[in-house]
């Protein structure tokens, strides 16, 4: 776990999190329900070298700067890089719901990340969720009014084993008996923390928002301005996030490699396809370096 900080802004308080590496860093944009001290997969980064800042987008955590669109919240993330002196950007990552973000970050030419990442992200140019039961259900499950309940409930549910099964079993297009058996100890530890720590505050209505159909041109003209070399890592067995939304990604980015992974699961970092993208990743960051 890195370092806490709240990072003051021209709009309000930015959240983030510094874990701490010897080469320049990976800004991390974690998805939908997490917040910058979510752990969607940081050690991909520093196994590299890589100093990691998560940041809390606009709505989670306790960043406090409105209902700001991916794009209005560049310039804030350039606010909090100046402030930690940050000269040199790796990469730009994002997953899920972060991925957006990623991409403005990736395009902005004062930040000039030299990479983007997308883990299992959406929306691309597609609009998001991916079902109609979850464009209808989500916006009410997870609005402010009722978030706090349905997370609470989620805490108490993964306590247990069971519990904890059901939750991700709900990530996963495989049957959970493939796949459960597989992982560790720590991997059910860290899935749990993981799902402990998740809150959607107002973030979550902001990222369906702009997720919507409406949005799309808008969405397809921001993805394809990303000039920088760009990996995009998706699993078919994700049942949060459809793998045509790799694909989409991978057509619009010019320097786009799309690389299928093996996880079972929606939290790609946990479990069997964890050492598949740790290699994936840490071929792409030693492209090109020095």
């Amino acid at each position: 776990m890195g370092e806490i900080r709240i990072v003051s802004t021209k709009a309000g308080p930015v959240e983030i999190v510094q874990v701490p590496g010897n080469k320049p860093p990976a800004l991390f944009f974690p998805g939908g329900h997490a917040s910058a001290s979510s752990d969607c997969g940081w050690e991909l980064y520093t196994a590299s070298g890589h100093e990691v800042i998560s940041f809390s987008r606009p709505g989670y955590g306790a960043t406090r700067v409105g209902a700001l669109t991916a794009a209005q919240f560049v310039p804030l993330v350039r606010d909090v890089c100046d402030q930690l002196g940050i000269g040199e950007i790796a990469v730009a990552v994002g997953v899920s719901f972060g991925g957006l973000q990623a991409v403005h970050v990736a395009t902005d030419p004062q930040l000039a990340a030299q990479r983007l990442a997308l883990h299992s992200c959406a929306p691309s140019a597609l609009p998001y969720p991916d079902t109609r039961a979850e464009t209808i259900a989500g916006p009410l499950v997870f609005s402010p009014l009722l978030e706090g309940l349905v997370w609470s409930t989620v805490r108490r549910l993964v306590r247990s084993d069971s519990g904890l099964r059901r939750m991700m079993a709900r990530l996963s297009r495989l049957p959970a008996d493939q796949w459960w058996g597989e992982l560790t100890s720590a991997d059910k530890a860290e899935a749990r923390t993981l799902f402990q720590g998740m809150r959607s505050g107002h973030g979550f209505i902001n990222d369906l928002r702009q997720a919507k159909p409406t949005e799309s041109a808008t969405r397809r003209d921001a993805i394809s301005r990303v000039e920088c070399p760009t990996l995009i890592t998706a699993s078919r067995n994700d049942a949060g996030v459809s793998f045509a939304h790799a694909e989409e990604f991978a057509g619009l980015i010019p320097q786009a490699t799309l690389a299928e992974i093996d996880a079972p699961t929606h939290l790609f970092w946990i479990g069997r396809g964890k050492r598949q993208a740790a290699s994936v990743v840490k071929s792409f960051l030693a492209r090109g370096s020095n």
